[in-house]
């Protein structure tokens, strides 16, 4: 049977992520930095990403690791030392699994456009940001290690709701976090795509933007 360890456990794709595992009946370690901080995480247990042995410790015995920090605050050369950790610990941990949920900044508005953040008179208060994430999805391009990885990456507009619909495309409509759980626990099980970064987006029936 599958399991998962859960990074990012308290936030809100954490949660939603966590939830859906337990509808599913697949087992799953919540993962948070303080779990003072979290006392509504059930079992919720220490640990952080960006640190190798941490991460090590925490993935023993999990099939995959899903990983949802938001860590708006770490520079690109962050993002970078973060992600060799991470790929680390779990190569110690014999886990062989990675789900990293990504940054609709990274992604490209079509086949021969830039990155949403490379292009012309984007925020320039996300850009440092968005070169983090973008360093990091090159540190697992470069990867030849034994961790396979997905980077699932949500449209710009993740909202509430309970809708748990998806489909696989780029900058598609705003998706549910339930979708994104969704979207993640069916990679888990299915192991569809390996070491690509994949859009997901709100299904049909939600209007485009």
């Amino acid at each position: 049977m599958n399991s998962v360890v859960v990074f990012g456990a308290g936030g809100r794709a954490g949660r939603a992520i966590l939830a859906e595992a337990q509808r599913r009946g697949v087992a799953a370690t919540a993962v948070v930095r303080d779990v003072a901080r979290y006392p509504d995480v059930p079992a919720a247990v220490a640990g952080d990403a960006t640190d190798a042995e941490a991460v090590a410790a925490v993935a023993q015995g999990h099939t995959a690791a899903i990983v949802a920090v938001y860590a708006a605050q770490a520079g690109p050369a962050d993002h970078v030392r973060n992600a060799e950790a991470l790929l680390a610990g779990l190569e110690r941990a014999g886990v062989h699994k990675l789900l990293l949920v990504g940054l609709a900044t990274t992604l490209r508005a079509g086949p021969d456009a830039p990155r949403i953040f490379e292009a012309e008179g984007f925020n320039a208060e996300w850009l440092a940001f968005s070169q983090g994430r973008a360093g990091e999805l090159a540190v697992l391009e470069r990867y030849s290690g034994a961790v396979d990885w997905v980077v699932v990456t949500p449209p710009m507009a993740l909202v509430e709701g309970d809708d748990p619909g998806y489909r696989v495309q780029d900058l598609g409509g705003p998706l549910t976090y339930a979708g994104l759980a969704n979207a993640l626990l069916d990679e888990v099980a299915a192991d569809r795509h390996h070491r690509v970064q994949v859009g997901v987006s709100g299904q049909e029936g939600y209007t485009d933007f």
